[in-house]
């Protein structure tokens, strides 16, 4: 089996990759062998816990080593484009943390690159990776709750301690649209299909006073399919008890899907009842990159097409930028799709 290299730039988030170079990754056909991070301290003793010797704090350098075939983009997000156009110049295939990029400018940059370049570009959604969430799409591409209608999905996730150790975020400050809503518009997107339409509604809360501009959102989507969906996106707040960080529900003509539990129509086909599909891997980030990991290699060494490739990572960001006029024009307004 081929054994593929990945060089990292940005350890915050970027350190989950890391979990492919621990025993329990063995069957991985990816290894990362170089690691790229403004902070030297923390460059250091990564590079000691995990065995990796090729250490840098210039992307640059990181991007020209022949030994690599991807490189992994988990900078602040205002420095995506440039670092993706950098690596697909150099030749090599890359995978990115959202959002992809931040304007539409640099979203035109990225497909053209991508397409010119011939090489793989994979935005790691990391929804995409958790197993509940992949339940429920086969489940609903199997027809098991009848035709979709309708589906919403919540992020709701008080930032104040990623603040402490990620300043960068107020500092420029993080597009929490881009930066946060797009984890469930990516969601929404997998289930139903392109969206249409966006009404947004925004405020800042001032519970992280330094934080600059909205940080809670809800939003109201219209697919093109003609079906609606809605979107609740706190970031400002004093995390609710016993309330999930992320949650997708989806309703269908026989069932409903919440949250991994399957609730059917007792009037249809099938008796009435209620399934929860239970998985025993760990939960959180490190164990959804590791199934980015295993898909990325198969985009690279099998062809396999990116779950969220460059125009579908387009059209997140398209979304998240028609949010941000709706919320300035009080109407809802339309989302770019061509790409």
């Amino acid at each position: 089996m081929s054994q593929l290299s990945i060089g990292v730039a940005g350890l915050g988030h970027g350190r989950t990759l890391l979990g492919a170079n621990q025993s329990e990754s063995s069957s991985l056909p990816i290894r990362v062998t170089a690691l790229c991070d403004k902070q030297q301290d923390k460059l250091e003793a990564l590079g000691r816990e995990f065995g990796i010797d090729a250490l840098t704090s210039d992307f640059d350098e990181l991007v020209a080593r022949s030994d690599l075939d991807i490189i992994g983009i988990y900078t602040p997000g205002p420095l995506h484009a440039q670092q993706i156009l950098t690596a697909l110049d150099a030749g090599k295939h890359v995978m990115v943390t959202k959002s992809m990029v931040y304007t539409m400018e640099e979203v035109e940059q990225v497909v053209e690159a991508v397409d010119r370049s011939g090489k793989v570009l994979l935005v790691t959604q990391s929804l995409r990776g958790r197993y509940d969430f992949m339940e429920a799409k086969r489940a609903c591409d199997a027809g098991e709750i009848g035709e979709l209608f309708m589906a919403e999905s919540h992020y709701v996730h008080d930032l104040r301690p990623v603040y402490d150790y990620s300043p960068w975020r107020v500092e420029m400050p993080q597009d929490l649209i881009l930066g946060g809503a797009c984890h469930p518009i990516d969601l929404l997107r997998w289930f139903m299909g392109d969206i249409d339409e966006v009404h947004c509604y925004g405020l800042r809360s001032g519970v992280a006073p330094d934080y600059p501009q909205e940080d809670n959102f809800v939003i109201n989507a219209k697919f093109t399919s003609g079906k609606i969906g809605r979107i609740a996106n706190f970031l400002g707040i004093v995390h609710p008890h016993e309330v999930p960080m992320n949650s997708l529900a989806v309703y269908g003509t026989r069932g409903t899907i919440c949250n991994g539990a399957k609730s059917l129509d007792p009037t249809g086909d099938l008796p009435s009842r209620k399934v929860t599909a239970e998985f025993s891997s760990e939960r959180g980030h490190a164990s959804e990159m590791i199934v980015m990991l295993r898909h990325m290699a198969d985009c690279v060494l099998n062809g396999a097409k990116p779950w969220v490739g460059v125009r579908e990572g387009a059209r997140v960001v398209a979304t998240g930028l028609a949010c941000w006029d709706s919320l300035r024009s009080g109407m809802p307004e339309k989302v770019r799709n061509d790409f």
